[in-house]
C-alpha cells in the first residue's frame, strides 16, 4: 500500500472510522491498523485521516522520515509504536482559537520563553496543550513549572502569566488547582519580583 500524500488505504480510514466512533483511542487504533498492514505510516495517516487532521500535518508531526520510524519497532509493538504517536500529539485535533484566545496564547507563549526552558517532556505536554486549546491547563502548567533559576527571566513570566490568568474562567481547575489559584500564586510571585 502506498503512504504517499495523496493515496491512503481507503479501507484503512473506514476502519479507523470505525473504531473511533465506537470510542477507541486513535493510538489503539492506529496500533490495530498497523497490524493489519506492512507500512505503519499508512495506519498513522489513516487514523489522521478519520479524526479530519491532514495527511500533511501528520506528516509533518512525524518529522523529518517518518517511514523510518517504523523501523525502531518489532512486528508485535504496533500499539507501541501508536501509543509513541499518541504522546507527541500526532493525533490531536487543532482547536480554532476566538480572538480572546489568540491573545490567551500569547501571554502563555511569552510565559514559555521566559520560563529559561522546559525538559523535553513537559515541552511537548504544553506543545500539545496549545493545539487542542486547552489554555487553561497550559496556564496552570506553566505556573506550576515557574521560571528557571539562571536562565528564566521571573519578571516577564509572571507578568505574561497574571495577563493570561486574567482573561481565562476562574473556576475551570482539576486535582491540582483551579485557575484563581495559579492566577493568585502568579500574582504573589510577580509582587516578589517587584521587591
Amino acid at each position: 500500500m502506498p503512504s504517499n500524500e495523496s493515496d491512503v488505504d481507503e479501507s484503512l480510514v473506514a476502519a479507523a472510522r470505525e473504531r473511533l466512533r465506537a470510542g477507541a483511542e486513535p493510538a489503539v487504533v492506529c496500533g490495530e491498523l498497523a497490524a493489519r498492514t506492512r507500512r505503519w505510516l499508512d495506519a498513522a495517516l489513516a487514523v489522521g485521516q478519520a479524526r479530519g487532521i491532514p495527511k500533511a500535518d501528520v506528516r509533518m508531526r512525524l518529522g523529518g522520515e517518518p517511514e523510518r520510524l517504523q523501523d525502531e519497532f518489532r512486528p508485535g509493538e504496533e500499539e507501541d509504536y501508536g501509543l509513541l504517536l499518541e504522546i507527541h500529539g500526532v493525533f490531536d485535533v487543532p482547536k480554532q482559537l476566538d480572538e480572546r484566545d489568540v491573545v490567551i496564547a500569547a501571554h502563555l507563549r511569552t510565559a514559555w520563553v521566559a520560563t529559561g526552558g522546559l525538559g523535553s517532556g513537559h515541552a511537548v505536554s504544553l506543545s500539545r496543550r496549545f493545539v487542542t486549546g486547552e489554555l487553561s491547563l497550559a496556564f496552570r502548567m506553566l505556573a506550576r513549572f515557574g521560571p528557571r533559576r539562571g536562565p528564566g527571566r521571573p519578571t516577564e513570566f509572571w507578568t505574561a502569566m497574571v495577563a493570561a490568568g486574567e482573561l481565562l474562567d476562574p473556576t475551570v481547575g482539576d486535582e491540582h488547582g483551579t485557575v484563581a489559584q495559579a492566577l493568585d500564586e502568579s500574582r504573589v510571585r510577580l509582587a516578589e519580583c517587584a521587591r
